[in-house]
């Protein structure tokens, strides 16, 4: 592995301890390298051996509580990659696992009306499983010619798919030749702000 200055990956662990200490939170790569004066990659490279060989023991402790680690992306689903990278992260929370079940999640914010009929309403937050496959009906985050989506995946008789928006005002995506369609996710949870629903 390649050379690192101890003095440095001590004092990034013991940074990274205090966040899930005092903060409940993983510190994100570009936090770390605004922090201690390094770029992105370097920041990187420290926190992954930091990870790898245990050097902040706070790591353990926090995703053996009963909670897991799941990545808040900054952006809302119709601008927001779920394949993120780490500077798109707003930050980690910790969700049960006995409400929200086991699995790499992530989370994002509901842009758009597209999805009223499934009771999904701007600003909701959504909580995503990360897998490549889905089942009829599956409200899923895919993929489409770039672009990503939050749509209900649907298969007909004949074996072909497409996504079915929940508001009457937008029409099915088809599939034609030439379109790139992958699945991103599937919605498992759906988190609401009860003061902001209309009475």
């Amino acid at each position: 592995m390649q050379h690192l200055d101890m003095d440095l990956i001590g004092r990034i662990s013991e940074y990274m301890g205090k966040c899930l200490l005092e903060g409940d939170y993983t510190p994100t790569v570009r936090e770390v390298g605004s922090i201690f004066g390094v770029s992105k990659s370097t920041a990187q490279k420290y926190m992954a051996r930091i990870t790898a060989e245990g050097l902040c023991p706070q790591q353990a402790k926090y995703s053996k509580d009963g909670t897991e680690k799941t990545a808040w992306l900054e952006n809302g689903i119709s601008c927001g990659s779920p394949t993120y990278q780490e500077e798109h992260i707003m930050e980690y929370l910790r969700l049960p696992v006995s409400v929200f079940g086991k699995g790499e999640k992530y989370i994002i914010t509901a842009r758009g009306d597209s999805m009223i009929g499934a009771g999904i309403f701007e600003d909701d937050l959504l909580v995503i499983r990360k897998q490549v496959t889905a089942s009829d009906g599956d409200i899923v985050v895919a993929l489409v010619n770039g672009e990503n989506t939050l749509k209900r995946f649907m298969q007909r008789s004949d074996g072909t798919h497409y996504l079915h928006p929940e508001n009457d005002a937008y029409p099915d995506i088809e599939f034609s030749d030439g379109d790139t369609f992958y699945i991103q996710g599937v919605l498992t949870h759906i988190i609401k702000h009860a003061e902001s629903q209309v009475r």
